[in-house]
């Protein structure tokens, strides 16, 4: 019995500015869907026997027109194919208010398709084996309630659990998030041994024990992944064969953090030449100057930075001065009017000597009749 498990497909995530000039779409959110056409295209042509998601299709509770289409285009090929297809909803895509409903309502009406998402336990039976399905809870209580109402049934050839959330027994597996769901140790608390424990939330692909999985995400969502692996799992539930198969993403890279101690700017630039060659192209990097010095730091222009690593995707810039304890993040940099910048900058000194309000108040009527 061969089961395919993925997780995190985050579908509709979008970021950056970058559009893709054939489709017109944001090119990030190309790029998750791109990640879930190769796990559906695989799927389609090794045909396992059952396919479990073990939650976050979606990114966001109120998924996209765009992003429902692709979601449930492919769906529907899994199940015209007579794949089973179970699911679960995770921490992204439950709505926060119950009353306004859930995408998985329509997912559930396919064929071969098994989901759930309201936030209790639900159990299905498919070709001998019992899945046992714990989807995200909003509430504590509701995941406890969740939690002992499994039930083992002697009768099942084989018993699967699938969860979203936090597993947090010897390590604990967060992704930091405020409404992230922290499990326990389920077969601890309830005495009992899954044959496997499909789980989802958490990016990174690892074992916890030989039969408990997190498959990781299809795409990276941040530079907290730059090195994880993308991709999904296949299971062999007779002998517990497991093998891993990465999928084609597009490249994170964090480039070490560059020492500018004593460097001059010219000599700064000629060092970022040298790391923009090393591979960074169409990737999204991130690149940290650290220790420069005062003089050298005026004179960097940003955009000759961002003209070096022309051919990257996205570069993300950090700069850190020598005596600064925190970046001067230039990706979230603002400069405001002048009578804003000057009304932050007064609210910065801390001369006894000086009059500050009359020398604001001056400073203010300046610049309101310059401007």
């Amino acid at each position: 019995m061969k089961l395919l498990h993925f997780s995190d497909t985050h579908l509709g995530f979008s970021e950056y500015t970058k559009i893709d000039p054939a489709s017109g779409l944001n090119q990030r959110e190309k790029d998750f869907y791109d990640a879930w056409d190769q796990v559906v295209e695989s799927i389609l042509q090794t045909r396992p026997d059952i396919v479990v998601h073990a939650g976050d299709l979606f990114h966001t509770p109120r998924p996209s027109n765009r992003a429902i289409r692709v979601a449930l285009e492919s769906i529907q090929k899994i199940s015209d194919a007579g794949i089973p297809f179970v699911i679960i909803s995770g921490n992204h895509e439950t709505p926060r208010i119950r009353a306004t409903g859930s995408i998985f309502e329509s997912i559930a009406l396919f064929e071969n398709v098994y989901a759930a998402y309201s936030s209790k336990y639900e159990r299905f039976r498919i070709k001998g084996i019992d899945f046992h399905c714990l989807p995200h809870c909003s509430l504590t209580e509701e995941m406890e309630a969740a939690l002992h109402a499994i039930k083992i049934d002697p009768a099942a050839e084989k018993n699967v659990l699938m969860t979203h959330g936090a597993w947090s027994g010897k390590t604990f597996y967060g992704m930091g998030e405020f409404n992230e769901q922290r499990l326990p140790d389920i077969e601890g608390v309830l005495g009992t041994t899954f044959d496997y424990i499909a789980l989802g939330h958490y990016h990174r692909r690892v074992d916890i024990k030989d039969h408990v999985c997190y498959s990781g995400s299809t795409e990276r969502t941040s530079f907290n992944e730059y090195n994880s692996q993308c991709g999904f799992l296949t299971i062999d539930l007779q002998n517990m064969h497991k093998q891993y198969h990465e999928i084609e993403t597009r490249p994170m890279i964090k480039l070490p953090p560059l020492d500018c101690q004593n460097l001059t700017a010219v000599q700064i630039y000629d060092k970022l030449n040298q790391l923009a060659d090393a591979g960074t192209e169409n990737a999204i990097v991130q690149l940290s100057l650290t220790d420069i010095n005062e003089h050298t730091f005026i004179k960097l222009d940003s955009r000759a930075v961002d003209d070096i690593f022309a051919k990257t995707f996205h570069l993300e810039k950090q700069f850190y001065r020598a005596e600064q304890s925190a970046a001067t993040d230039t990706k979230s940099s603002r400069i405001e009017s002048l009578p804003v910048e000057f009304e932050r900058y007064m609210a910065t000194v801390t001369d006894k000597d000086l009059d500050q309000k009359r020398l604001a108040k001056l400073g203010m009527d300046y610049l309101s009749q310059f401007e």
